[in-house]
């Protein structure tokens, strides 16, 4: 399962919609698209993925899947993707006046604790 950041990169890509992001942001996917559209020629699966995803978007969701998995791999792969990707990123985790955005990278496990919040008043014992 990919991360949910790339899922809703992939998500973005594949519907052409995009919630709680910029003009800015909006111009990016669709570089990103474009990027993809070209790598994706050589990829059938990921193409007929695209394709689906575009058109039945939340009602497909294992071929949302399919292209956030690509994309990842494609990610690791193209510089111009990766730019384009960690831009979005940046905008996808930025936060705004009324809202929270935590990310987390690596494995979290074993003796590891992670802990997230918001508005803290008065004490925190831990």
């Amino acid at each position: 399962m990919s991360d949910p950041v790339i899922l809703s990169i992939a998500t973005a890509v594949a519907t052409g919609v995009a919630t709680k992001l910029g003009e800015g942001a909006n111009a990016l996917l669709g570089k990103l698209a474009q990027a993809l559209t070209r790598r994706f020629v050589q990829d059938p699966e990921a193409q007929s993925a695209l394709v689906s995803a575009r058109f039945e978007g939340p009602e497909r969701p294992q071929a949302i899947e399919i292209v956030a998995e690509r994309l990842e791999r494609a990610e690791e792969e193209d510089p111009e993707i990766r730019e384009l990707v960690g831009r979005l990123r940046a905008e996808a985790t930025r936060e705004s006046d009324d809202s929270v955005g935590n990310v987390i990278e690596g494995n979290v496990s074993g003796d590891a604790r992670v802990i997230m919040g918001r508005d803290f008043n008065g004490d925190i014992r831990l």
